[in-house]
């Protein structure tokens, strides 16, 4: 038998529709130039290398949110010619300087460049297309606003909305729901091999797996691009 044909899709929305890792080196950028130093290939990689080992300790409980904050700013001044020394930086200090991080951060928001031509095509073909994301409700609904990605899409569901998480089955299925299509029918996008392509498939959703930096051997789950979905429905 052949497979049912796609009347819906779902798409992740960090790191598939959102480009983080652009939007924060644009932000990262601004801090360091407004701290009087330059942004090199070499701090970013440090701030984002910092970033996921601190991030272990915290899911870990080792620290707390705001010693993460305090200590990925202590690092990043270690790492850029400063007139004031890290050490002699309070925690006030800090706080400050990753407030205006995220400010920074926020207003360089940016999506792929294949993120509204995508969207936008599969609109035009009358495929219903919503956004499950494992994300807080307001932060993610003004991503989507900021990309706009809004007139492309039937809604934007959350982790925080839905109660849930990916790889949850429940958040694929409530999304399926409320797009009135059978989740054999609904095709799953997304970066996140375990939330975006095995916990879809789990959940009865057909699967794509987007690795846009190509770190995966090829396979037929497996696109580059957000665009290579046109042929796929």
């Amino acid at each position: 038998m052949s497979a049912p044909r796609i009347q819906a899709v779902i798409v992740d929305l960090d790191d598939t529709l959102f480009d983080h890792q652009e939007s924060a080196r644009r932000g990262l950028s601004r801090l360091v130039d407004e701290l009087g130093g330059t942004l090199t290939p070499q701090i970013a990689a440090a701030w984002e290398s910092m970033a996921e080992q601190l991030t272990n300790h915290l899911r870990a409980g080792d620290i707390g949110r705001a010693e993460y904050r305090r200590l990925r700013i202590r690092h990043l001044l270690t790492r850029i010619e400063r007139p004031v020394e890290a050490e002699a930086v309070d925690d006030a200090q800090y706080d400050r300087l990753y407030a205006r991080f995220l400010e920074a951060y926020e207003e360089e928001w940016v999506g792929f460049a294949d993120a509204v031509p995508t969207l936008r095509a599969l609109h035009d073909r009358r495929l219903p297309v919503a956004i499950l994301t494992n994300g807080p409700e307001e932060r993610q609904q003004r991503k989507v606003r900021a990309l706009g990605l809004d007139p492309w899409v039937e809604g934007v569901w959350t982790s925080e909305r839905l109660g849930a998480r990916k790889p949850d089955p429940a958040t694929y299925l409530a999304v399926c729901t409320a797009l009135g299509a059978d989740p054999g029918t609904v095709l799953h996008i997304g970066d996140d091999l375990e939330n975006d392509l095995r916990g879809a498939l789990a959940a009865g959703l057909p699967a794509l797996h987007l690795d846009r930096r190509r770190r995966l051997l090829a396979g037929s789950a497996r696109i580059a691009g957000l665009d290579e979905v046109l042929g796929r429905v």
